[in-house]
């Protein structure tokens, strides 16, 4: 059945733009166009026009890193064997603690479907095997509210991650995928085309007309990749209307900063309805998603024009530097007022990772540089604190807004500079060595914990992971063992792993450590 494409998706479900998942033809002279109906399945045949962002490994895996692999790989046996399989099967959460389980988004199993694609990276290729038939289980049609977003970034994500890395053996992922697509299509019928935050798929109707830019903004990846396998343009259609709509909003509708997205949206009106951006909690994947929509989309200039335009933006108006250090912050930032706040959080520790992703791709080497300077915060955040784990959120007495001339000196003064709290000089080229990690500073400049609680967040890793991937640079490797150590010794239980309530405490005894544990694990 044919349908009408909303501005610009002709143009993105047209040419190359969503090779290899997508085959496409031009329709009538309306500049319609739809779907063949028949999909590339030989992923690993397609070849991209985009750069290449990837460090040449050549070296051949070190005895140290074949077992720090396996340890890792044990612990998530732990956790998955041990914790979530005998006591929370099918439920969304392990309380790790009490060995209960909880349902947060939906009670269809958000562990397990989400943790699909951890068992394939893993080669846990019979765990992988004994979960599939419990997907059949699950049955999207609740009569309570759901979380659009979570459900598509976990479940959806999930089960196209899944789908995609099997080589598309298993129809099951791909079934209940589009199931959970037919349940998710009525929340987008709205006067603006943006969702609420919740849904309830029995009664059609949404507790409140209200969501946030990260939930809105972060939808697309999986609502084209729904397209690209069942073949249905609608949920591209969906996606795309979503972008249209944040493209298209200006000061008349709450927007007072090209590119910085405030915080809160009316789904009725389809204006902002406060000027707070945030690159951290409620407002972090929406920028992520434009530069991810970019790429997986092989280039489409419409989504790299919006990742530019905030990460341009985001550069101009809300970075920080703290005098004298590499360390740099990212708080929110009022776009009316032009005031930033004093706090930066974890969730914001992703940031790192699209700024160097961003760097490779668009040929900003000053990107490079700020993605290497957030990561210092984050990873210092770890160090600095009495168990190696990192507070929920943070604050800083002493910052002045980012100035690259200020900032950027020359190589050696920047070597100088960046070098303050470990006493390592660098090289302009990545090493491939095996450093120790570098001996830390008492922490300056009004630096403290504000919300001291760790929730098992994996954004500074994420970014750890893909600057280590990017640059070659082993430093990263020992920065992410470092906390991996830090989360066998302080939020190890029994059968899991526990978010810890005060990580500026060291436990002295056992006992100690119990009591310092929260009976949760996230997703």
């Amino acid at each position: 059945m044919r349908r009408d494409i909303p501005s610009d998706a002709s143009m993105i479900m047209d040419d190359r733009n969503l090779k290899p998942y997508i085959s496409t033809e031009k329709a009538t002279e309306n500049n319609e166009a739809t779907m063949k109906g028949s999909m590339h399945h030989d992923f690993h045949a397609f070849r991209s026009q985009l750069p290449r962002i990837q460090y040449d490994f050549s070296e051949a895996p070190t005895t140290v890193e074949i077992g720090r692999r396996e340890a890792i790989k044990a612990a998530f046996r732990h956790a998955w064997n041990d914790g979530y399989i005998p006591y929370a099967l099918g439920h969304d959460e392990l309380q790790p603690i009490s060995k209960k389980s909880k349902d947060t988004f939906g009670g269809w199993g958000a562990t397990l479907v989400d943790g699909l694609s951890t068992l394939l990276t893993m080669e846990l290729h019979d765990e992988f095997q004994a979960i599939l038939p419990e997907l059949a289980k699950i049955n999207f049609t609740v009569n309570e509210p759901i979380s659009v977003f979570e459900s598509t970034i976990r479940y959806l994500g999930g089960l196209l991650s899944a789908y995609e890395m099997t080589d598309a053996r298993y129809p099951i992922l791909l079934q209940k995928a589009e199931e959970l697509g037919q349940v998710l299509l009525p929340a987008f019928d709205t006067p603006s085309g943006l969702p609420p935050t919740q849904w309830n798929p029995v009664q059609g109707m949404t507790p409140a007309n209200r969501t946030l830019i990260a939930e809105v903004g972060t939808l697309q990846l999986e609502l084209f990749t729904l397209s690209a396998h069942t073949g249905d343009i609608i949920y591209a259609e969906k996606a795309q209307a979503i972008t249209d709509t944040l493209r298209n909003m200006g000061y008349e509708h709450g927007m007072h900063i090209p590119g910085l997205y405030p915080t809160g949206i009316d789904t009725n009106r389809g204006r902002f309805m406060d000027a707070m951006c945030r690159v951290g909690a409620m407002g972090d994947s929406v920028y992520e998603y434009f530069l991810k929509e970019y790429i997986l989309t092989d280039g489409v200039p419409q989504f790299g024009r919006l990742y530019l335009q905030s990460v341009d933006s985001i550069k101009q108006h809300m970075i920080q530097q703290l005098p004298g250090t590499e360390l740099l912050f990212l708080p929110p930032f009022d776009t009316k007022n032009k005031r930033a706040s004093n706090v930066m959080d974890h969730l914001t520790c992703f940031a790192p990772g699209m700024f160097a992703i961003g760097s490779r791709l668009f040929d900003r080497p000053e990107d490079m540089d700020i993605a290497k300077g957030l990561l210092e915060m984050c990873v210092y955040m770890y160090r600095s604190s009495a168990t190696g784990l990192c507070p929920e959120t943070w604050t800083v007495a002493d910052a002045e807004p980012y100035n690259p001339l200020t900032y950027g000196m020359s190589r050696s003064q920047l070597s100088q500079a960046r070098d303050w709290w470990y006493g390592l000089a660098t090289t302009a080229a990545p090493t491939r060595t095996s450093p120790q990690p570098p001996p830390l500073q008492p922490r300056v400049n009004g630096l403290q914990a504000a919300d001291k609680r760790y929730l098992l967040r994996p954004e500074t890793l994420e970014s750890i992971y893909i600057l280590y991937r990017m640059t070659g640079d082993k430093k990263y490797q020992e920065y992410g063992w470092e906390i991996f150590e830090a989360l066998e010794k302080w939020c190890k239980t029994d059968v899991a792993y526990a978010a810890l309530r005060n990580v500026e405490k060291a436990p002295t005894d056992h006992e100690d450590r119990e009591r310092n544990q929260m009976d949760s694990m996230e997703r």
